[in-house]
């Protein structure tokens, strides 16, 4: 399924473009497009969605999107003047970007790497906090507005791809697997000899994607739940949780002493109080020994209070990485990446060199046959 924020945002651009005949405006951008010869000329028979794929393909979003590259940005109170900067109208489409993180967002949408909405909002709100800046609590409300409206945004995509049809059985495997003596180095204290090897009593799914495609793969009778940690897609008692969580960040302590209003609203730390997801999560990691399988988390900085408090926990005995295998990439796999954004989640490197399951121990992930 398709559920990269780079997917996102390509379906975003898409929608907006498509709408853009009689003109189109939200609360990121604005798209006009000129007349029919102007975006016949341009589309060149591609339709809208081939379009946008082809500039993402070729690098050339910024372009599509009439940002400069030698862009500085300035946040939406700066848009009288970013204005006066357009060509004159001679394009297919003309474009004004309102959202100073939409701006960072495509700046970082490339075929080559993954974009991080959460990390980027938390840079924007930085910066938004500098000394110098005079118009903080406008600010600060401005990049909660995007925010916002990018959620929205994001639970219309989620909802829209449904469900995927094609299971793959290898994950039912994995939810039953023993946990293997020769994946540990240093066993935590009062583990019974016994209890390593053998499958786990219970088994946690820290889901982080919103979506219940993990569900297909449970069984009635299993001993496997799942915790939506970051909320349940169209799930009011289980809201969609978005925005930053590395209160470990040396910046963070800023934060606490600044005064500007609504700064806390998209930290994720104060989300976790709408359920008991999060309690329920320190009753089970509290409980006794577990493994940790990383399954298709960036393991990003976004998410790092939370990964620390679980990877350097005293019951967690190793972390597993299935990394994601690409033959077609001169690095084949990402597992390297994945131990380098790992090792920002500890504080003890002791802890981080003893936990993580070497390469050659390691799996990729499954996947769908393209076959």
């Amino acid at each position: 399924m398709k559920t990269s924020y780079n997917d996102f945002i390509l379906w975003y651009l898409t929608n907006c473009f498509s709408k853009s005949g009689d003109g189109y405006e939200d609360d990121l951008l604005i798209i006009q497009a000129n007349s029919y010869v102007y975006v016949h000329q341009e589309l060149a028979g591609k339709t809208i969605p081939e379009y946008i794929k082809e500039h993402y393909e070729n690098g050339t979003l910024n372009s599509l999107m009439q940002i400069k590259h030698d862009y500085v940005s300035d946040f939406i109170t700066s848009s009288d003047h970013y204005r006066s900067r357009q060509p004159e109208w001679t394009s297919a489409f003309k474009v004004q970007i309102k959202s100073e993180l939409l701006t960072q967002m495509i700046n970082n949408c490339a075929i080559d790497k993954w974009v991080d909405i959460e990390n980027l909002f938390y840079s924007s709100l930085k910066k938004a906090l500098t000394v110098e800046n005079q118009n903080k609590d406008r600010d600060v409300k401005d990049l909660n507005k995007s925010i916002a409206f990018i959620i929205e945004e994001l639970r219309v995509y989620l909802a829209n791809l449904g469900h995927c049809k094609e299971r793959i059985d290898e994950y039912r495997i994995l939810m039953k697997e023993a946990i293997r003596p020769s994946e540990i180095v240093e066993r935590p204290p009062l583990t019974p000899d016994d209890l390593l090897g053998t499958v786990p009593n219970n088994t946690l799914i820290l889901n982080f994607n919103y979506t219940d495609t993990v569900e297909q793969y449970l069984s009635d009778d299993s001993n496997v739940k799942v915790n939506y940690i970051h909320g349940k897609l169209n799930e009011n008692e289980n809201p969609m949780i978005f925005g930053f969580g590395d209160e470990l960040d040396a910046e963070y302590s800023k934060f606490e002493l600044d005064r500007t209003k609504e700064l806390f609203k998209y930290i994720k730390s104060f989300w976790y109080f709408k359920t008991s997801n999060y309690h329920d999560l320190l009753r089970f990691i509290q409980g006794e020994t577990f493994q940790v399988y990383i399954l298709g988390h960036s393991c990003g900085l976004s998410d790092r209070t939370m990964l620390n408090m679980i990877f350097e926990h005293e019951n967690c005995v190793s972390i597993k990485i299935y990394y994601y295998e690409n033959p077609q990439e001169i690095s084949k796999n990402n597992y390297t990446e994945l131990t380098e954004e790992i090792s920002r989640h500890f504080k003890d490197k002791r802890q981080m060199r003893l936990k993580i399951v070497p390469f050659d121990k390691s799996s990729c992930m499954p996947q769908i046959s393209p076959f």
